[in-house]
This record gives C-alpha cells, sequence and structure tokens, in this order.
C-alpha cells in the first residue's frame, strides 16, 4: 500500500473525527440562542456525526486491512465494498428521513448533496470491483473526501440557517 494514501487517510480519520466534534455544537449553539431542538435540528445534527463516523471508519479501514495478509489491491477493494454500503443506504434513505423530521419538500441542494454522495458510493463500487485497477487508491481517496466534504458544506449551511431563523426573530 502507498505510504502517501494511508497517511493522507490518517489525516482526513483525525479532521473527520474534529468535524463530528464540531457537528454536536449544533445542538449547544440551538440551546444558546434560546431556541429548543426541532425534529430537524436533531435529524442534522445526528447526520453530521454519523457523516462523520462513516468517514472516519472509511479512512482507517485500508491501514486496518494493510496489517492483515492481503494484498494491497484487495484492502482497497475490500474498503470500498466496506464503505460505499453504508453511505448509499444512507443516501438513499436521507431525502425521506429530512422530509418526515421537516414535514416539508426536500430543498434542491440537499439533493445536490445527496447526489454527490450517491455518485462517491458509486465510484466506491465500481473501485471494489476492480474497476480502476491502478487508481485504487486515489479512487479510495477522493471518494471519502468527497463525503466528508459534503458533510462539511450541509454543516455550514445549517449552521447559516440557524444564525439567519436567530436574528430575523430577534430584529423584527
Amino acid at each position: 500500500m502507498p505510504a502517501p494514501a494511508l497517511s493522507y487517510l490518517q489525516t482526513l480519520a483525525t479532521i473527520a473525527i474534529t468535524f463530528v466534534g464540531f457537528a454536536s455544537l449544533i445542538i449547544i449553539l440551538r440551546q444558546t440562542l434560546g431556541g429548543d431542538m426541532s425534529q430537524l435540528d436533531v435529524l442534522l445534527t445526528k447526520t453530521f456525526i454519523q457523516l462523520g463516523f462513516i468517514v472516519t471508519a472509511g479512512a482507517l479501514l485500508p491501514s486496518l486491512l494493510a496489517l492483515l495478509p492481503c494484498s494491497a489491491s484487495s484492502a482497497w477493494r475490500i474498503s470500498s465494498l466496506m464503505v460505499a454500503l453504508p453511505i448509499l443506504i444512507f443516501a438513499i434513505a436521507y431525502p425521506l428521513r429530512r422530509h418526515v423530521a421537516s414535514g416539508v419538500r426536500t430543498p434542491g441542494r440537499v439533493w445536490l448533496d445527496v447526489v454527490v454522495l450517491v455518485l462517491s458510493a458509486c465510484a466506491l463500487l465500481v473501485n471494489a470491483l476492480g474497476g480502476y485497477p491502478t487508481l485504487e487508491a486515489p479512487v479510495f481517496s477522493a471518494s471519502v473526501t468527497a463525503m466528508l466534504y459534503v458533510a462539511g458544506l450541509a454543516y455550514l449551511q445549517a449552521l447559516g440557517i440557524l444564525l439567519r431563523q436567530h436574528w430575523a426573530s430577534h430584529h423584527t
């Protein structure tokens, strides 16, 4: 296994677990601003934490598999499959879960996030099936990075909405 890929993924795991900690700050911020946690707030917080943990575990998995007596290619393929399945299930189920929590249609920007997660999962599935024989590490790394990127952008969007709601309620 290429050392730069494993080093990159360890760094990504560190960033992802840090993101999980920041994701929980929405709960504290909501309560500090004087609001109660809505079902949507709870879902969003849970979503950010789940995505962060999927990325963290996924980023660490190739290093774990490198300790076992299997080829580097097998380790990348197994890692790809083990990350692709939960993220695909997560992405497909999310719009319905969001609709149930909020009672409104899922916004277009959220659908864009879902599409990126599904595309990342598809790239990982192709990787798991051996579709990128010389690019297994880069495809895996890019896909897992895209998942954290989506989670980070969605977090910033949710934080912005929370702050706008607070501002609007106190300045009208």
